[in-house]
């Protein structure tokens, strides 16, 4: 088994490509996850299907969305940390962006917390 960034690096790989079944091996059953609800695609989930209804409100709200991880980095034990940019196409028209904090718990080789923190001047409308 990997560092624990390399699971976050792992997870990244897997949106980029579109692969959330592989993306979802990588997050515990009992994962919670948090985006705020300035996002169209934001909310509180909890579990596999939870996460599953997150990427799913993702393809509904977003046309495309490209997140870019800048820097990935292991805070403490099980905390990892990324700063991240999103672009893409509304699917309401128009082009969206954001900059964001992501904060992810892994244990034993999978994701079992996660909390974003968006820097947005207004929300996103969906």
């Amino acid at each position: 088994m990997g560092s624990n960034a390399d699971v976050i690096n792992e997870a990244y790989a897997a949106f980029a490509k579109g692969d959330v079944p592989g993306l979802l091996e990588l997050v515990d059953d009992g994962v919670d996850w948090v985006s705020p609800a300035t996002l169209p695609h934001g909310g509180h989930f909890t579990g596999k299907d939870g996460v599953l209804a997150f990427f799913q409100g993702i393809g509904t709200t977003w046309e495309s969305l490209i997140v870019e991880a800048e820097g990935v980095g292991e805070a403490e034990d099980n905390l990892v940390l990324a700063v991240v940019s999103a672009h893409g196409q509304l699917r309401s028209g128009g082009s969206g962006a954001y900059g964001a904090a992501h904060a992810f718990t892994v244990t034993n080789g999978k994701i079992t917390k996660f909390r974003e923190y968006v820097d947005l001047d207004a929300p996103l409308a969906g």
